[in-house]
């Protein structure tokens, strides 16, 4: 763990290699969202208020570029490091969990499913990467946090949206409807799984914290 927080640390230092990284992010950010979404937005015509929660891995590509630029320039926020954390892990792995069973259903590597798999993979390794700068996540951060990634769900896979076979406006999928079901259970279950992490370092940490705090009185 030391030699890849060495690396880490080197990489956020260089400010070539951190652009570098930054940039290609925020182009991962404005490719995903046009190209992959960009059609889905003008299809499903979804609200307004549903914007920022609907293309999802783009989103999360560009929230570590935010990140990353705070911690090369020595302003590392708790709260960006965990929002990146989690968007970058839930989405890479949602991702990569699709092309999965989509290649065990169809054998169709084609090479638009290869470089999304690989891509993806390189977002969780950012999220996991991101993690060793996260050092106190507060009990606000990690509500908002939680919050906004429930309500993401809500968006994708509640019966909200008009013609989208009883979900909401969820990702657009080359196999349609056949693997929303197991991509949802995903979704949620990493939203809490990651969250719920966060959430209960927090309880106990403020639990040890009073525990500390009576026991001089107590004495």
């Amino acid at each position: 763990m030391k030699i890849v927080r060495s690396l880490s640390d080197w990489v956020i230092r260089e400010p070539l290699l951190a652009y570098g990284l930054v940039f290609a992010n925020f182009v991962g950010f404005v490719v995903g969202t046009i190209w992959w979404y960009g059609p889905f937005f003008i299809e499903a015509n979804p609200p307004l208020w549903t914007y920022p929660f609907i293309p999802d891995c783009p989103l999360a590509a560009g929230v570590f570029g935010v990140a990353l630029i705070y911690l090369h320039r020595g302003k590392s926020s708790n709260f960006l490091n965990q929002l990146a954390a989690v968007f970058n892990i839930k989405y890479g792995t949602w991702t990569m969990t699709f092309w999965l069973l989509y290649w065990a259903r169809t054998g169709d590597y084609n090479i638009v499913s290869l470089l999304m798999f690989v891509t993806h993979l390189g977002l969780t390794v950012q999220g996991l990467l991101i993690l060793q700068y996260l050092h106190r996540p507060s009990l606000r951060d990690t509500l908002i946090v939680l919050v906004w990634f429930v309500a993401s769900d809500v968006v994708d896979y509640a019966p909200i949206a008009p013609g989208r076979g009883g979900y909401g406006w969820y990702p657009p999928l080359p196999l349609g409807f056949e693997l929303v079901p197991p991509m949802m259970v995903q979704a949620i279950f990493m939203t809490w799984l990651l969250d719920g992490i966060f959430l209960v370092r927090v309880l106990l940490s403020r639990r040890n914290k009073n525990r500390l705090q009576l026991e001089p009185e107590q004495g």
